[in-house]
């Protein structure tokens, strides 16, 4: 006889917890798919545990955690992401925030999002959600970084092989610099792979520049190229050329002293500086703010 009702107990649970677990497998409860193993081993007080977690739920007083967002913080504006349709009424949730707070559901759905969006619009985020706990956030962060990375990857093969067809194209080549530009800036290349691009982009700088040698914006972009390529020499000669170019363009001035900055060179930073005060320059309140520091009116 107590064998019988020993069987029918843990008949019992078995129904109860398979039930239970086929719920949170589906979606339907609010918990994690750990919890199964609890409600399986533990007989009865498995399924009361899960329902009473579920009452919490439900009352909005589960438990939580206090997280300092400061350190988590990417840039000064936050990127704001609706769970809903835009002809659905609801609240923008911050993707930083639902990245960072304990709400499995809202993050995976987040995420998911951006595989049906711009993932580039995203980027800073997804770099910080492939490292997340939780481990389907993680693989839908690292899914849609790695489909950037081969859209980038073939954008520029293909763009490779057009400019090699039309060297003398502008408007090719100009595709193919912000798309190596782009792909420099995005956060997704290691050191080794990262100074290749460099070093492809300095040579289509240089293609672009044979063509129309006093395009300001292609120099700068240069000039700065050369700074993280750690060629100083190559910088400043581009400095020079600015110089010639636009001696009365405070962005000719503010880039000299950046080549100076970055180089560490005080002797050169301090014939800039009086280059400067012997010269008629347009300063704008913003470029004369950057210089200021450098620079005694």
């Amino acid at each position: 006889m107590r064998i019988e009702i020993g069987i029918w107990f843990f008949v019992i649970h078995l129904v109860l917890a398979i039930i239970y677990s086929a719920l949170i497998l589906i979606g339907r409860s609010n918990l994690r798919r750990e919890f199964i193993f609890v409600i399986l081993l533990i007989p009865y007080l498995g399924v009361l545990t899960g329902l009473a977690v579920e009452l919490l739920v439900l009352s909005g007083e589960e438990g939580t955690r206090p997280i300092d967002m400061e350190p988590a913080q990417l840039e000064d504006d936050i990127l704001w992401k609706s769970l809903k349709k835009v002809d659905e009424e609801g609240n923008l949730i911050p993707l930083e925030e639902a990245l960072l707070i304990n709400d499995y559901k809202t993050r995976r759905e987040l995420i998911l999002d951006t595989l049906y969006d711009d993932p580039m619009k995203y980027l800073d985020i997804l770099l910080v959600a492939r490292h997340n706990d939780d481990v389907e956030t993680s693989h839908y962060a690292t899914t849609v970084i790695s489909n950037a990375q081969r859209n980038f990857q073939l954008n520029i093969q293909k763009l490779s092989y057009e400019v090699g067809q039309h060297p003398n194209n502008l408007e090719l080549i100009d595709k193919y610099i912000d798309t190596l530009n782009g792909y420099i800036e995005s956060g997704l290349l290691e050191e080794y792979l990262l100074k290749n691009q460099r070093i492809t982009l300095s040579n289509v700088l240089d293609q672009k520049l044979a063509i129309v040698p006093q395009d300001k914006e292609t120099l700068i972009l240069k000039l700065r190229n050369h700074l993280a390529l750690n060629e100083k020499f190559e910088a400043a000669e581009v400095v020079e050329q600015l110089k010639k170019y636009w001696p009365k363009d405070e962005q000719t001035w503010i880039e000299a002293i950046r080549v100076c900055v970055e180089s560490h060179d005080r002797e050169k930073l301090k014939e800039i500086v009086d280059e400067i005060e012997d010269r008629e320059i347009n300063w704008s309140f913003a470029g004369k703010q950057q210089v200021d520091q450098w620079v005694v009116s």
